[in-house]
């Protein structure tokens, strides 16, 4: 039988050659992320995409079957299992709050929300070596520029806290410290969250000296 043959290194193996030659391609990312949050409503957020994906993988893989939707759909439920265990900081089992992991880099932010008992429910970043680096870590390949509607829209209702590490040329003692104030195509993108802040129960970034975090909260409820 077909499905039997389906394995998730099949699949897994050519996640990041898809990413590389379709940089705006969520589907992957969609895939994962529905992986890991299946224990979760998050999951529904995701499924449409990584249905997707999994149906094209499968066309790729074998081209002389027909893969039909209800096929795919019976695959992609084939293919959950407990993650957690395969990757080098897997998420807590009972997890005490939802949070959002913007900007994400290799995955700094989400290791310490997690060791508070975080469940991260969306992750960004654009750089496909960071990328690269996060899935390794955590098993989940980021969404991409988080400045588009399109990835925005991936953005669940439902999170406690959005973590965010994004550029602080407008906050650092180094640049201008015009914080939100001053329009550059980098503080733009802190601009470009600061609405989902208030969706959140909680706003945490990453601090530069001479900017604290008591100072950017101030300037996001102003």
């Amino acid at each position: 039988m077909l499905k039997e043959r389906i394995n998730i290194e099949n699949i897994d193996g050519q996640l990041f050659e898809i990413k590389i030659i379709e940089p705006d391609d969520s589907k992957p990312a969609s895939f994962t992320h529905y992986l890991y949050n299946h224990k979760n409503g998050i999951s529904q957020f995701y499924k449409k995409d990584a249905l997707c994906f999994v149906k094209q993988i499968l066309e790729k893989e074998y081209p002389n079957e027909q893969i039909t939707q209800e096929f795919a759909e019976e695959a992609l439920q084939y293919l959950i299992f407990d993650f957690n265990k395969a990757v080098p900081f897997p998420a807590p089992e009972k997890p005490k709050f939802k949070f959002i992991d913007l900007f994400a880099g290799i995955g700094g932010f989400r290791l310490a929300f997690q060791n508070l008992e975080g469940k991260c429910v969306f992750t960004s970043k654009w750089d496909k070596y960071s990328k690269q680096t996060y899935k390794a870590n955590f098993g989940e390949i980021p969404f991409g520029d988080i400045t588009k509607p399109e990835t925005k829209n991936y953005i669940p209702d439902s999170f406690d806290v959005l973590c965010a590490g994004f550029p602080c040329q407008a906050f650092s003692i180094a640049g201008r410290r015009g914080g939100f104030g001053y329009n550059d195509k980098f503080n733009n993108l802190g601009v470009t969250l600061s609405g989902r802040a208030f969706r959140s129960n909680l706003f945490a970034r990453s601090s530069q000296k001479g900017f604290p975090l008591q100072s950017l909260t101030q300037k996001l409820v102003a």
